[in-house]
């Protein structure tokens, strides 16, 4: 398909790899397919780090340690910020007048920009109201198109701590902790029925003093609290018995556990993550190519925990990376396992330990694709090569520092 290969393309991948499977059966006293599987003494803190990176469909979005916005990729909507509704842009390059940014998050074919001084910035695609004020637009022949080619800042936004995109709608958090919604407001918060139902300009859909992170993505929206609680607007359809009715969901009452504190959430089309305090990884949904990594490929209404791994630091969907500096994968598209090679290893549902001797500081899982950061600056992709393969991570142009 075009964007797999033009997204390929335009990483401006080098010849270099990071990481490869893991081949040793044991490292440092530990098997190779299990992890420290003790929960951590102290608990993790809450997880607020703003992200730097953000992939869409055929783009990539970054802010640097600097605070400027970079892009790269492919747009037809003005995704890449720099003037242009149709670019292309092989190799990263910098966004004229973006300075001071910490975050930058990614919709179906719109972009948020966080900026230090709490203000939120938008531009591409804007036909479900999702940029958050009235677009430049681009006139064709008999056709206007709602696109915005530029960086805007959103009018009156201001304090917020924490951003959100989902693929036609977009979500702030303000100090206060009250949550700004904007775009189709059939997914804002999975809380109406018609699609053609949109604010164009950010309303508040919800309110709680505790919550400090905002989660986006399709179609489906969570916020993590600083008491490590989680509530989700998102169907679990996986036995039919949530309605938006009953939305939002405490992710709570799907624990194994009621008891257990969350460090982070993480969500995708099908299925929720979360990184408990203690360090375990909690997964829910489908499970048709081992998503849950619970050593089946049964779908699950409640929260069922990844096998194998423990000490887990941070968690971007079925990626994770433990304490000791290892990544970690699990479902479909994960690279083969040498003692499953006989198998379909690539629907394997236990997690795989990949090795790399560069200290990792990020990591990040898309729809299409993958990202690590080092905490030297340079990134590593990975890059889907059909929907069961991913390549091995490659070093990137872009560099975060």
């Amino acid at each position: 398909m075009r964007y797999l290969a033009y997204l390929a393309l335009s990483l401006s991948l080098a010849s270099c790899s990071y990481l490869l499977p893991s081949t040793t059966p044991n490292l440092g006293g530990l098997l190779v397919d299990r992890g420290d599987t003790r929960p951590f003494e102290q608990p993790l803190p809450i997880n607020t780090q703003p992200k730097r990176l953000a992939l869409g469909n055929s783009f990539a979005i970054g802010v640097k340690e600097d605070g400027t916005v970079w892009s790269w990729g492919s747009g037809s909507s003005g995704e890449l910020g720099r003037g242009d509704y149709n670019e292309d842009a092989k190799e990263p390059r910098i966004i004229p007048n973006m300075t001071n940014f910490i975050e930058v998050a990614v919709g179906g074919r719109h972009v948020l920009a966080l900026r230090k001084d709490g203000t939120v910035w938008s531009w591409g695609n804007n036909e479900k109201g999702q940029l958050g004020y009235k677009e430049d637009g681009h006139i064709e022949p008999n056709y206007y198109r709602a696109f915005q080619k530029a960086p805007k800042k959103i009018p009156d936004l201001k304090d917020v701590v924490s951003i959100g995109a989902g693929s036609s709608f977009s979500l702030a958090l303000d100090k206060q902790g009250r949550v700004w919604g904007w775009g189709s407001n059939a997914h804002i918060l999975n809380n109406v029925q018609d699609n053609k139902d949109i604010k164009r300009m950010p309303t508040v859909v919800y309110e709680n003093e505790k919550v400090v992170k905002v989660v986006a993505t399709s179609f489906d929206s969570a916020v993590l609290t600083k008491d490590g609680k989680g509530f989700v607007w998102k169907y679990l359809s996986v036995d039919g018995s949530i309605s938006k009715s009953d939305m939002p969901v405490s992710i709570s009452t799907l624990l194994p556990n009621p008891k257990i504190t969350i460090a982070d959430i993480a969500l995708s089309h099908s299925n929720i993550y979360i990184l408990a305090r203690d360090g375990f990884v909690y997964a829910q949904g489908k499970n048709m190519s081992g998503e849950l990594g619970d050593g089946t490929f049964n779908s699950k209404k409640e929260f069922v925990k990844v096998k194998n791994i423990g000490h887990v630091t941070q968690v971007s969907r079925s990626l994770a990376l433990d304490d000791k500096g290892r990544l970690w994968q699990w479902g479909g598209g994960v690279y083969a396992r040498p003692d499953l090679a006989n198998m379909n290893s690539s629907r394997e549902p236990y997690p795989i330990n990949i090795l790399t001797d560069k200290n990792i500081t990020f990591i990040l899982r898309a729809n299409y694709g993958g990202a690590i950061g080092f905490s030297n600056g340079e990134v590593g992709m990975m890059l889907k090569k059909s929907t069961l393969t991913i390549s091995k991570p490659e070093k990137s142009l872009w560099t975060w520092k």
